[in-house]
């Protein structure tokens, strides 16, 4: 039970923290910044789409 409050708890948070560093950081004007917003909305893209994954992969599985 503690793994679906990971997938389905802390991953969309995690998703939503990635989300405001990836607004932050495309804020800012140095070119570093925007390697690093890309990093962000990639971790955040791959947080969000866990859930969704692992939701299309329970639908798979055949009860008993």
């Amino acid at each position: 039970m503690a793994a679906f409050g990971f997938v389905f708890v802390m991953l969309p948070c995690v998703a939503i923290a990635g989300f405001t560093c990836f607004a932050a950081c495309r804020a800012q004007r140095h070119p570093a910044f925007k390697l690093l917003a890309g990093v962000c909305l990639t971790v955040a893209l791959a947080a969000a789409l866990a859930p969704v994954g692992v939701m299309a992969w329970l639908m798979t599985i055949k009860p008993g």
